[in-house]
């Protein structure tokens, strides 16, 4: 099914001649109506203004993959190929059987059908077969794999209308299959199959990738169905093999693919009506009218019973070398996608520290927020960054969730949690992460809340309340002005140990609380603390309920309890402030 959608989607995008590729020329071959040289030397294509590396142009060339030995292209190619011309290092040998194998395809294409009566089909020939290609100077820049292009007349010459036809039939003679005719499992007819496919990705759309991929490259009896190598086990005729690639090629475009530095995948999505809808952009940059709007209309939907033929698809994809690796291919009715995705939203909501902080996350800040924190640069560590500690697949993990409503690895609430104590930050799109995977977790006693619960008893919940109080009433009494605060001291160790901090922080509370009692400007904030944290005590006694040594499912309500209660804190304290929506003086987040 993903080779048919990928057919069907290189249909839609259109315009695309078969078997041409973009490719960057940097020099210019000149030659005259008659297959005269215009001029003595190359013609140079690069801006002599741009500074660093120079830039050719661009220019859809007939294009053949040669993955080794000698194969020419038509009407453009390295120089090697279309003067003959050696580098220092280069094979001689080589390098004449480059030249001879263009000059010879040159001479078959104006020998064909599609040749005889094209006058630059006749010029190009003519000009090898005079032995014009000796009498062209070469520019020391001008380098034995240079792309060259051709003109004639001022014309390029893969524009010729017969180089498309002549060079479809030149495709099909040399990547045809040996078994000649068959059924192409893709578009169900008989037809001239291919061995291999006739065109590559480029490296720069497939992460991991070291050369262009190929989608299905079978070049040893090992890899492949029953022994079979290059496409036995896998008949597409021509027509489709071409398509299948520009498919590809078309859906990896940066316009309806993403990808996240550093990661070992990029994700590509496209719809199969003509709706024009492009479900992700909720998932990559979601605001609270999107996510409400979603959620509204997933809901009229299950009442309505609409039933939509639209599908959605996603294709995830990495590189191996030369191999595109598809790690993950989806393809589902849109109403359940949308289902999907506000699944997704419920389930990692989450309460803000902030006034105006978001209650919902994009995969791009989750994927961010795996890594580290640099605490003297205030931002995490910078995509595919050195110790940036960000897991390969976390972005691709969190797409698959996100599409597929699946649980998260249980490796990554372990990466999560250690990240929060090395960098002792707990914000926003952590806490909701981390809700979201202990929610996704398969059979999950109880579903954590999005924000403070209090019918919540669970010790490791409240104990990450409690060191939220402990952690405000210091606040409180010293107005800010701490050079070590109890977080900073007792909140790694906190979550895998929690009891020792309690204690130290209840025994601390006795002198922080008499101090708010003291001062008259504070002694509503004592009387108010004093009433918050007994009210905690009394649901755990700290000697026995607390655990002093934590499994990781407490780690993490530890740390959604002491989110909740610091966001409780943050809201009430705007609260009772004359103007409500500004920041309260309370607490610097440590998140």
């Amino acid at each position: 099914m993903l080779l048919n959608r990928l057919v069907e989607l290189a249909g839609r995008a259109g315009s695309a001649v078969p078997f041409h590729r973009d490719r960057e020329f940097r020099w210019q071959l000149n030659l005259t109506s008659t297959g005269e040289l215009e001029a003595g030397t190359l013609t140079p294509l690069q801006d002599p203004e741009v500074t660093g590396r120079p830039r050719g142009k661009l220019h859809p060339v007939p294009t053949m993959v040669r993955a080794f030995g000698v194969a020419a292209n038509l009407a453009a190619d390295d120089a090697q190929y279309v003067l003959g011309w050696a580098d220092e290092d280069s094979k001689p040998a080589r390098v004449a059987q480059c030249h001879a194998a263009f000059v010879e395809l040159t001479q078959r294409w104006a020998d064909s059908v599609h040749g005889l009566t094209d006058p630059v089909a006749q010029a190009v020939a003519a000009f090898y077969r005079d032995g014009r290609a000796q009498e062209v100077e070469r520019s020391e820049s001008c380098t034995a794999k240079s792309g060259v292009l051709i003109r004639v007349a001022g014309v390029p010459v893969y524009r010729s209308p017969s180089v498309a036809p002549f060079w479809a039939e030149e495709v099909a003679r040399r990547k045809g299959s040996a078994a000649g005719q068959g059924l192409c499992l893709v578009c169900g007819r008989i037809g001239p199959l291919l061995d291999t496919l006739p065109g590559k990705v480029p490296s720069r759309l497939v992460p991991g990738a070291t050369n262009d991929t190929a989608l299905i490259s079978i070049n040893e009896r090992v890899f492949g169905y029953d022994l079979n190598t290059q496409l036995g086990a896998s008949p597409v005729c021509i027509n489709c093999g071409e398509s299948v690639t520009a498919g590809l090629v078309h859906a990896l475009s940066p316009e309806r693919s993403s990808t996240y530095g550093g990661q070992d995948s990029r994700l590509a999505w496209w719809t199969t009506g003509e709706s024009g809808a492009d479900p992700m952009a909720w998932l990559h940059e979601p605001s609270e009218e999107q996510v409400a709007a979603l959620l509204g209309s997933v809901h009229r939907s299950r009442i309505d019973d609409t039933v939509s033929s639209e599908k959605f698809c996603a294709l995830t994809v990495g590189g191996n070398v030369a191999r595109v690796m598809v790690r993950d291919w989806l393809e589902m009715p849109i109403e359940q996608l949308r289902s999907n995705i506000a699944e997704w939203f419920t389930d990692h909501e989450i309460i803000s520290t902030r006034a105006d902080g978001p209650a919902y996350h994009g995969l791009g800040q989750f994927t961010r927020v795996s890594g580290r924190w640099l605490r003297d640069r205030n931002r995490y560590a910078d995509p595919g960054a050195k110790g940036a500690d960000r897991p390969d697949g976390v972005h691709r993990d969190l797409v698959r969730a996100a599409l597929r409503k699946t649980p998260l690895p249980p490796s990554l609430l372990a990466h999560l949690v250690h990240r929060v104590r090395t960098d002792g930050r707990l914000d926003d799109a952590r806490a909701a992460l981390i809700r979201l995977i202990l929610v996704r977790k398969p059979h999950p006693t109880e579903k954590p809340m999005p924000k403070l619960d209090q019918t919540n008893t669970t010790p490791a919940y409240v104990a990450g309340r409690m060191f939220a109080t402990l952690e405000q009433i210091q606040y409180d009494v010293s107005d800010g002005r701490l050079n070590t605060t109890y977080a900073d001291r007792f909140f790694a160790g906190a979550i895998a140990n929690p009891r020792a901090a309690l204690l130290n922080g209840r025994r601390d509370a006795i002198a922080w609380l008499r101090k708010l009692r003291n001062s008259e400007k504070k002694r509503g904030n004592a009387v108010r603390h004093e009433k918050e944290l007994q009210s905690l005590y009394d649901l755990l006694d700290v000697d026995s309920d607390v655990p002093a040594r934590t499994t990781l499912r407490e780690q993490s309500l530890f740390l959604l309890g002491y989110h909740h209660q610091r966001a409780h804190h943050f809201a009430a304290a705007r609260a009772a402030r004359p103007n409500p929506t500004a920041d309260p003086d309370t607490a610097e987040e440590n998140s």
